[in-house]
């Protein structure tokens, strides 16, 4: 049974098949500029980021899909901001720039175009005025007993006590998180937190299903669902191929 399509998509299939089957449509593409219409809908999208003390998320606000002419890998670089709070107060916030690659793989079995070996490239910090960093006695301070405030410079059982009420015990790595924050290093803070970002964001990569099944509701989707046989990055281009690989 035909899709519903508007008269004028069933010409325009119904010419695609013909050329398909004489042999002289090879291809269809995708450009760049199409597939960020199609990823702009899931951003911005904030998610949890852990931290030994205190809370974190970070927010992916937009993405910006290229596809280098060296690789077969499609790429995208999104804009993070990340933010870290203790006890209500915010003492850390930057933005980001998140670079992730992955390879497309089509499979005419089940008609769905998947992204394969996924992996986070880069993450850089943006140096802007977005970004905000406290420092270690400010965090201290407001960890302590209301009596203890201000006495900064008792590092001892004290302050271990009180950590240990807002960090599960965990008191030790508290300690040395909060260490990062004494020369209000944003990019110090940034690098310590580079292997959780990289975990999470492919975690939420992967929860959201990484593939993408053909719609007969658009003739060139419908016209790949049945004839389509590889996918491939090639000059800028996302390439449909209606041929096995040469």
């Amino acid at each position: 049974m035909l899709p519903p399509l508007s008269w004028r998509d069933r010409v325009n299939a119904l010419v695609g098949y013909c050329l398909i089957k004489s042999g002289r449509l090879k291809h269809d593409i995708f450009t760049e500029q199409e597939l960020n219409e199609l990823i702009a809908p899931h951003f911005p999208f904030t998610e949890p980021l852990a931290v030994p003390i205190g809370e974190g998320h970070f927010t992916c606000l937009e993405a910006q899909l290229s596809m280098p002419t060296t690789t077969n890998r499609l790429t995208v670089q999104i804009l993070c901001a990340v933010e870290v709070k203790v006890m209500g107060s915010r003492i850390y916030k930057a933005h980001t720039a998140a670079g992730i690659s992955a390879l497309p793989n089509y499979y005419p079995a089940s008609r769905s175009l998947h992204l394969t070996d996924t992996r986070v490239d880069f993450i850089h910090l943006l140096n802007d005025q977005y970004s905000l960093v406290k420092d270690t006695q400010f965090i201290i301070d407001k960890l302590l007993p209301l009596p203890l405030s201000g006495l900064g410079s008792l590092l001892g059982q004290p302050i271990r006590s009180a950590l240990s009420l807002v960090s599960a015990g965990s008191t030790d790595q508290a300690m040395d998180y909060l260490k990062l924050y004494l020369h209000g290093n944003t990019q110090r803070i940034l690098d310590y937190h580079k292997p959780r970002l990289a975990k999470e964001l492919l975690a939420r990569l992967d929860e959201r299903a990484l593939e993408y099944t053909m719609d007969d509701n658009h003739w060139r989707e419908f016209l790949f669902a049945r004839f389509g046989k590889r996918v491939a990055v090639e000059d800028n281009q996302l390439r449909f191929f209606f041929t096995e690989q040469p």
